[in-house]
């Protein structure tokens, strides 16, 4: 089976902005090339939800070039190929924009979402995100990194097409109930669920208990006060302020003078310029400016995973 994976990660809410691609090439059913460049966008605007969720800040990519320049490098990989992406409306439409803005005439591929074919194939999973698919598969990789994000993508299918004993994506889409989507040029057909699914997985969703409860003390937040910033890889964040509670703690839903830790998905979330902060974080910057004992936690030493 061959086919080409991307995953876009984007500067702010304009889907002209990617700051970074992801791209795993598949050849008869093997990853046989990995490509990772980082992206300057032409409007140098980061929101700090998209730094929250990706860790990519301006000054990581400010001497690096813009779209058009990396589009030479890649655009052999999409001309012609079949595409696959997780939520693919997303990074097609990321595709779409940045070219239009650069006025860059995009070559004639074929596309496919792996996260509508996992919508429809495994059916007893409880969501079609791509940690859920991969964590039900039993892959491990870093979210929200563009060239793993490509690879964990680039999973999913290859287990959809093992399974079906099938190499062909048109068969696949007729059995699985996805249409296959077209790129050429300003031309675009989506890739969407179809209203007949032939076949769905034999696997057997299980859910994974926490190891998280066994890992901490059962005291281990007694007497905090913590509140979540930025969005969880590991568990949503009603689950993580369940888990506070259970461990003697006690959650709030902003930043106070209450407060004891803060959680944010970034790792060096005191570093950050403050344009680059979500609100939270600027207030209890400030608090702790002002003799606030605020901790700053990232997602893995909220955890307790060293």
């Amino acid at each position: 089976m061959n086919f080409t994976a991307i995953d876009f990660e984007t500067a702010n809410e304009r889907r002209n902005s990617p700051c970074s691609i992801g791209i795993a090439v598949v050849k008869n059913g093997h990853v046989v090339e990995k490509i990772h460049h980082l992206i300057r966008p032409k409007e140098m605007r980061f929101m700090p939800i998209n730094i929250g969720i990706h860790g990519i800040r301006p000054a990581v990519v400010e001497n690096e070039p813009e779209f058009d320049k990396v589009w030479e490098k890649i655009k052999h990989y999409f001309d012609g190929n079949l595409v696959i992406a997780h939520n693919a409306s997303f990074d097609i439409s990321v595709l779409r924009k940045t070219a239009e803005l650069y006025d860059i005439d995009l070559p004639k591929f074929k596309y496919i979402c792996t996260m509508k074919l996992s919508k429809n194939f495994y059916r007893g999973i409880e969501n079609a995100k791509l940690n859920t698919v991969n964590d039900f598969l039993g892959y491990e990789f870093k979210h929200h990194d563009a060239l793993y994000d490509a690879l964990a993508c680039s999973n999913i299918l290859l287990n959809i097409a093992a399974e079906l004993k099938c190499d062909d994506i048109d068969e696949i889409s007729k059995l699985v109930g996805v249409s296959i989507g077209t790129v050429d040029g300003c031309e675009y057909k989506p890739s969407r669920i179809k209203g007949i699914t032939i076949k769905t997985s034999n696997r057997i969703y299980v859910p994974k208990k926490r190891s998280v409860f066994k890992r901490l003390k059962t005291d281990a937040y007694k007497n905090e006060v913590v509140v979540f910033t930025g969005r969880l890889d590991s568990m949503p964040r009603d689950e993580a302020m369940g888990l506070v509670r259970v461990l003697g703690g006690t959650t709030g839903s902003s930043v106070t003078r209450k407060t004891t830790i803060l959680v944010t998905n970034m790792k060096d979330a005191k570093d950050l310029r403050r344009e680059e902060m979500s609100t939270k974080l600027k207030r209890a910057v400030d608090l702790n400016i002002k003799g606030q004992n605020i901790r700053f936690l990232n997602e893995d030493e909220f955890l307790g995973i060293k």
